[in-house]
Protein backbone atom coordinates (compact mmCIF):
# COMPACT_ATOMS: atom_id res chain seq x y z
CA UNK A 1 0.00 0.00 0.00
CA UNK A 2 2.86 2.52 1.03
CA UNK A 3 4.62 1.59 -2.88
CA UNK A 4 1.52 1.92 -4.38
CA UNK A 5 1.05 5.71 -2.72
CA UNK A 6 4.65 6.64 -3.32
CA UNK A 7 4.28 5.21 -7.25
CA UNK A 8 1.12 7.72 -7.15
CA UNK A 9 2.90 10.34 -5.48
CA UNK A 10 6.02 10.32 -7.93
CA UNK A 11 3.55 10.27 -10.57
CA UNK A 12 1.69 13.29 -9.62
CA UNK A 13 4.69 15.09 -9.37
CA UNK A 14 6.18 13.94 -12.39
CA UNK A 15 2.43 15.30 -14.47
CA UNK A 16 2.86 18.30 -12.74
CA UNK A 17 6.25 19.33 -13.60
CA UNK A 18 5.27 18.42 -17.19
CA UNK A 19 2.25 20.87 -16.33
CA UNK A 20 4.46 23.57 -15.81
CA UNK A 21 7.16 23.13 -17.97
CA UNK A 22 4.66 23.04 -20.71
CA UNK A 23 2.72 26.49 -19.57
CA UNK A 24 5.63 28.01 -19.06
CA UNK A 25 6.70 26.95 -22.68
CA UNK A 26 3.48 28.16 -23.88
CA UNK A 27 3.65 32.06 -23.01
CA UNK A 28 7.34 32.10 -24.23
CA UNK A 29 7.32 34.48 -27.46
CA UNK A 30 11.16 34.77 -28.75
CA UNK A 31 11.64 37.97 -30.94
CA UNK A 32 11.76 36.55 -34.62
CA UNK A 33 14.66 38.21 -36.88
CA UNK A 34 12.63 38.63 -39.88
CA UNK A 35 12.90 41.44 -42.93
CA UNK A 36 9.63 42.99 -43.97
CA UNK A 37 9.47 43.41 -47.47
CA UNK A 38 9.50 47.17 -47.57
CA UNK A 39 9.11 48.15 -51.23
CA UNK A 40 6.76 50.16 -52.41
CA UNK A 41 5.99 51.26 -56.15
CA UNK A 42 4.28 54.68 -56.82
CA UNK A 43 1.50 54.85 -59.15
CA UNK A 44 0.89 58.61 -59.56
CA UNK A 45 -0.35 60.70 -63.10
CA UNK A 46 2.01 64.53 -62.84
CA UNK A 47 0.03 67.33 -60.75
CA UNK A 48 -2.84 69.04 -62.43
CA UNK A 49 -2.01 73.05 -62.39
CA UNK A 50 -4.79 73.25 -59.68
CA UNK A 51 -5.84 70.69 -57.51
CA UNK A 52 -8.05 70.01 -54.51
CA UNK A 53 -6.27 67.16 -51.96
CA UNK A 54 -5.36 63.72 -53.60
CA UNK A 55 -6.60 60.30 -53.09
CA UNK A 56 -4.30 57.55 -51.65
CA UNK A 57 -5.13 53.78 -51.84
CA UNK A 58 -2.51 51.57 -50.82
CA UNK A 59 -2.33 47.84 -51.69
CA UNK A 60 0.02 46.53 -48.62
CA UNK A 61 2.15 43.26 -49.46
CA UNK A 62 1.63 41.72 -46.05
CA UNK A 63 3.08 37.92 -44.83
CA UNK A 64 2.34 36.21 -41.85
CA UNK A 65 5.16 37.39 -40.12
CA UNK A 66 4.14 41.27 -40.68
CA UNK A 67 1.52 40.35 -37.77
CA UNK A 68 4.65 39.15 -35.26
CA UNK A 69 3.97 42.34 -33.40
CA UNK A 70 1.86 46.16 -34.42
CA UNK A 71 5.79 47.29 -34.90
CA UNK A 72 5.96 44.53 -37.60
CA UNK A 73 2.98 46.21 -39.72
CA UNK A 74 4.08 49.56 -38.73
CA UNK A 75 7.35 49.18 -41.07
CA UNK A 76 5.86 48.61 -44.04
CA UNK A 77 2.99 51.25 -43.91
CA UNK A 78 5.58 53.52 -42.80
CA UNK A 79 7.34 52.54 -46.03
CA UNK A 80 4.41 53.14 -48.38
CA UNK A 81 4.24 56.59 -46.54
CA UNK A 82 7.42 57.58 -46.65
CA UNK A 83 7.61 56.77 -50.04
CA UNK A 84 4.68 59.02 -50.46
CA UNK A 85 6.23 62.04 -48.89
CA UNK A 86 8.84 61.86 -50.75
CA UNK A 87 7.12 62.01 -53.75
CA UNK A 88 5.09 65.14 -52.90
CA UNK A 89 1.69 63.10 -52.00
CA UNK A 90 0.77 63.73 -49.14
CA UNK A 91 -0.74 67.09 -46.87
CA UNK A 92 -3.21 68.30 -44.92
CA UNK A 93 -5.87 67.52 -48.30
CA UNK A 94 -4.69 63.63 -48.88
CA UNK A 95 -6.61 60.87 -47.77
CA UNK A 96 -5.02 57.81 -47.59
CA UNK A 97 -7.21 54.46 -47.91
CA UNK A 98 -6.31 51.30 -46.76
CA UNK A 99 -7.78 47.25 -47.53
CA UNK A 100 -10.56 45.79 -45.25
CA UNK A 101 -9.57 43.54 -42.88
CA UNK A 102 -5.67 44.96 -42.37
CA UNK A 103 -6.87 45.15 -38.59
CA UNK A 104 -8.58 41.79 -38.44
CA UNK A 105 -5.45 40.19 -38.67
CA UNK A 106 -4.05 41.36 -35.48
CA UNK A 107 -5.60 38.49 -33.90
CA UNK A 108 -2.02 36.44 -35.04
CA UNK A 109 -0.35 39.57 -32.90
CA UNK A 110 1.83 37.49 -30.40
CA UNK A 111 1.94 34.13 -31.25
CA UNK A 112 4.35 31.44 -31.65
CA UNK A 113 6.94 31.19 -33.57
CA UNK A 114 6.09 27.99 -35.30
CA UNK A 115 2.41 29.51 -35.83
CA UNK A 116 3.81 31.92 -38.50
CA UNK A 117 5.46 29.07 -40.19
CA UNK A 118 2.07 26.87 -40.34
CA UNK A 119 1.42 25.69 -44.24
CA UNK A 120 -2.40 25.15 -43.64
CA UNK A 121 -5.65 25.58 -41.87
CA UNK A 122 -4.67 22.10 -39.44
CA UNK A 123 -1.49 23.20 -38.21
CA UNK A 124 -2.72 26.70 -37.44
CA UNK A 125 -5.32 25.53 -35.18
CA UNK A 126 -3.20 23.22 -33.73
CA UNK A 127 -0.48 26.38 -32.58
CA UNK A 128 -3.08 27.92 -32.15
CA UNK A 129 -3.92 25.46 -29.26
CA UNK A 130 -0.53 24.80 -27.97
CA UNK A 131 0.12 28.79 -27.77
CA UNK A 132 -2.88 29.41 -25.67
CA UNK A 133 -3.73 27.06 -22.81
CA UNK A 134 -6.86 29.01 -21.68
CA UNK A 135 -8.49 29.44 -25.11
CA UNK A 136 -7.50 25.24 -25.48
CA UNK A 137 -9.59 24.70 -22.22
CA UNK A 138 -12.30 27.47 -23.69
CA UNK A 139 -12.57 25.43 -26.43
CA UNK A 140 -12.82 21.97 -25.15
CA UNK A 141 -15.33 23.09 -22.89
CA UNK A 142 -17.83 24.99 -25.27
CA UNK A 143 -17.12 21.84 -27.18
CA UNK A 144 -16.23 24.61 -29.89
CA UNK A 145 -15.06 23.11 -33.80
CA UNK A 146 -12.33 23.97 -35.83
CA UNK A 147 -14.52 26.79 -37.99
CA UNK A 148 -15.59 28.55 -34.67
CA UNK A 149 -11.37 28.44 -33.25
CA UNK A 150 -10.51 31.64 -35.14
CA UNK A 151 -13.76 33.75 -33.88
CA UNK A 152 -12.35 31.99 -30.61
CA UNK A 153 -8.81 33.26 -30.58
CA UNK A 154 -10.23 36.59 -31.83
CA UNK A 155 -12.68 37.59 -28.86
CA UNK A 156 -10.20 36.25 -26.57
CA UNK A 157 -7.43 39.24 -27.98
CA UNK A 158 -10.14 41.42 -29.04
CA UNK A 159 -9.70 44.37 -26.23
CA UNK A 160 -5.76 44.40 -27.48
CA UNK A 161 -6.79 44.42 -31.44
CA UNK A 162 -8.81 47.45 -30.60
CA UNK A 163 -6.00 49.18 -28.63
CA UNK A 164 -3.37 48.50 -31.24
CA UNK A 165 -5.48 49.04 -34.28
CA UNK A 166 -6.19 52.86 -32.54
CA UNK A 167 -2.81 53.27 -31.56
CA UNK A 168 -1.26 52.58 -35.35
CA UNK A 169 -3.46 53.84 -37.58
CA UNK A 170 -3.96 57.04 -35.53
CA UNK A 171 -0.65 57.34 -34.87
CA UNK A 172 -0.04 57.07 -38.76
CA UNK A 173 -2.54 59.71 -39.55
CA UNK A 174 -0.76 62.07 -37.00
CA UNK A 175 2.48 61.38 -37.74
CA UNK A 176 1.91 61.78 -41.75
CA UNK A 177 0.12 64.70 -41.10
CA UNK A 178 -3.30 62.98 -43.06
CA UNK A 179 -6.72 61.76 -43.09
CA UNK A 180 -6.83 57.83 -42.91
CA UNK A 181 -9.36 55.62 -43.68
CA UNK A 182 -7.95 52.72 -41.59
CA UNK A 183 -9.60 49.61 -43.21
CA UNK A 184 -11.27 47.31 -41.19
CA UNK A 185 -11.08 45.31 -38.51
CA UNK A 186 -13.85 42.46 -36.92
CA UNK A 187 -15.16 42.53 -33.65
CA UNK A 188 -17.29 41.50 -31.08
CA UNK A 189 -19.65 44.79 -30.29
CA UNK A 190 -17.45 47.28 -30.79
CA UNK A 191 -17.76 50.92 -29.20
CA UNK A 192 -16.25 54.10 -28.93
CA UNK A 193 -16.07 55.29 -24.96
CA UNK A 194 -16.67 59.32 -24.23
CA UNK A 195 -12.97 59.61 -24.02
CA UNK A 196 -12.67 58.54 -27.59
CA UNK A 197 -10.97 54.97 -27.02
CA UNK A 198 -11.78 52.47 -28.95
CA UNK A 199 -13.51 48.99 -27.03
CA UNK A 200 -14.87 45.99 -27.49
CA UNK A 201 -17.45 44.20 -25.99
CA UNK A 202 -18.83 40.58 -25.87
CA UNK A 203 -22.01 40.29 -28.42
CA UNK A 204 -21.89 39.62 -31.77
CA UNK A 205 -19.11 40.43 -34.40
CA UNK A 206 -18.90 43.33 -36.51
CA UNK A 207 -16.94 44.82 -38.89
CA UNK A 208 -15.59 47.98 -37.93
CA UNK A 209 -13.83 50.74 -39.64
CA UNK A 210 -12.74 54.21 -38.53
CA UNK A 211 -11.23 57.11 -39.95
CA UNK A 212 -8.35 58.89 -38.61
CA UNK A 213 -7.53 63.13 -38.75
CA UNK A 214 -4.56 64.75 -39.01
CA UNK A 215 -4.17 64.90 -35.44
CA UNK A 216 -4.68 61.36 -34.86
CA UNK A 217 -8.52 61.16 -33.48
CA UNK A 218 -11.44 59.54 -34.73
CA UNK A 219 -13.20 61.81 -37.27
CA UNK A 220 -16.63 61.19 -38.40
CA UNK A 221 -19.16 58.46 -37.76
CA UNK A 222 -17.76 54.95 -37.46
CA UNK A 223 -19.04 52.30 -40.19
CA UNK A 224 -20.16 49.16 -38.88
CA UNK A 225 -21.36 46.11 -40.83
CA UNK A 226 -23.02 43.03 -39.63
CA UNK A 227 -21.15 39.54 -39.64
CA UNK A 228 -21.50 37.51 -40.94
CA UNK A 229 -22.28 39.38 -43.48
CA UNK A 230 -26.11 39.23 -45.03
CA UNK A 231 -25.80 40.75 -48.30
CA UNK A 232 -23.27 40.68 -51.21
CA UNK A 233 -23.01 44.33 -51.47
CA UNK A 234 -22.01 46.72 -47.91
CA UNK A 235 -23.79 49.83 -47.55
CA UNK A 236 -21.19 53.33 -48.42
CA UNK A 237 -18.85 54.98 -45.55
CA UNK A 238 -18.69 58.51 -46.44
CA UNK A 239 -15.38 60.62 -45.47
CA UNK A 240 -15.13 63.89 -45.28
CA UNK A 241 -11.54 65.91 -45.80
CA UNK A 242 -11.94 69.17 -45.89
CA UNK A 243 -14.40 70.24 -48.36
CA UNK A 244 -14.53 67.09 -50.41
CA UNK A 245 -16.81 64.04 -49.91
CA UNK A 246 -15.70 60.79 -50.52
CA UNK A 247 -17.61 57.59 -50.70
CA UNK A 248 -16.36 54.15 -49.87
CA UNK A 249 -18.07 50.85 -50.96
CA UNK A 250 -17.30 47.18 -50.40
CA UNK A 251 -18.51 44.18 -51.57
CA UNK A 252 -17.44 40.74 -52.24
CA UNK A 253 -18.27 39.93 -55.93
CA UNK A 254 -15.04 38.95 -56.92
CA UNK A 255 -14.99 35.94 -54.09
CA UNK A 256 -12.82 38.16 -51.99
CA UNK A 257 -13.14 41.72 -49.80
CA UNK A 258 -12.82 44.67 -51.77
CA UNK A 259 -13.40 48.09 -51.94
CA UNK A 260 -13.45 51.18 -54.42
CA UNK A 261 -13.66 54.81 -53.42
CA UNK A 262 -15.79 57.39 -55.61
CA UNK A 263 -13.92 60.50 -55.67
CA UNK A 264 -15.54 64.13 -55.50
CA UNK A 265 -15.33 64.54 -59.24
CA UNK A 266 -17.04 61.59 -59.95
CA UNK A 267 -14.66 59.10 -60.79
CA UNK A 268 -13.73 55.88 -58.83
CA UNK A 269 -10.84 54.32 -57.88
CA UNK A 270 -9.12 50.89 -58.99
CA UNK A 271 -10.47 48.30 -56.48
CA UNK A 272 -8.27 47.80 -53.36
CA UNK A 273 -7.74 44.56 -51.45
CA UNK A 274 -4.80 43.10 -49.46
CA UNK A 275 -1.70 41.88 -51.00
CA UNK A 276 0.88 38.94 -50.23
CA UNK A 277 -0.14 35.49 -48.53
CA UNK A 278 -2.34 35.81 -45.23
CA UNK A 279 -4.27 32.52 -45.26
CA UNK A 280 -5.17 31.89 -41.66
CA UNK A 281 -9.13 31.89 -41.71
CA UNK A 282 -11.58 35.10 -40.18
CA UNK A 283 -14.64 33.55 -38.34
CA UNK A 284 -17.93 33.78 -41.20
CA UNK A 285 -15.63 34.01 -44.35
CA UNK A 286 -16.85 30.61 -46.29
CA UNK A 287 -13.72 28.22 -46.67
CA UNK A 288 -12.10 28.92 -49.66
CA UNK A 289 -12.21 32.61 -49.84
CA UNK A 290 -8.64 33.80 -50.74
CA UNK A 291 -8.21 37.39 -48.87
CA UNK A 292 -5.23 37.97 -50.21
CA UNK A 293 -6.25 37.14 -53.64
CA UNK A 294 -3.66 36.24 -56.23
CA UNK A 295 -5.68 36.37 -59.34
CA UNK A 296 -6.99 39.50 -58.92
CA UNK A 297 -5.84 42.54 -61.61
CA UNK A 298 -3.00 44.13 -60.14
CA UNK A 299 -1.51 47.77 -60.57
CA UNK A 300 2.08 46.44 -61.19
CA UNK A 301 4.19 43.07 -62.22
CA UNK A 302 6.48 44.32 -59.46
CA UNK A 303 6.65 42.59 -56.03
CA UNK A 304 6.07 44.96 -52.81
CA UNK A 305 3.55 47.54 -51.73
CA UNK A 306 1.48 48.74 -54.30
CA UNK A 307 0.53 52.79 -54.07
CA UNK A 308 -1.73 54.59 -56.32
CA UNK A 309 -2.42 58.55 -55.92
CA UNK A 310 -4.96 60.18 -57.96
CA UNK A 311 -5.71 63.95 -57.97
CA UNK A 312 -8.45 65.44 -57.21
CA UNK A 313 -9.35 68.33 -59.74
CA UNK A 314 -11.90 71.01 -59.94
Amino acid sequence: MKRTLLISAALLLLAGGALLSFLDWAKERPTIHYLSDLRTQVISPPPPAVRHGNLLTIRPQLFPLDYQSPAHLRLVLAAALDAARDAGLLNAQTLVVLPDHIGTWLLATGEKPEFYRARDRLEVRNWLLLGNPLLAMNVLLRNLDANRLDEALLRMKAEQMATDYQALFGGLAREYGVTLQAGSILLPEPRINGDGRLHSGSGPLWNLSLVFGPDGQITGEPFLQDWPWTSVRIPTQRVTVGDQQYLVERDWLPGWPQSRVQLPNGRTSPPLFLRGRLSWPIGGVPRGVALTPAQAPQLSSLPGTHLLNQWIEP
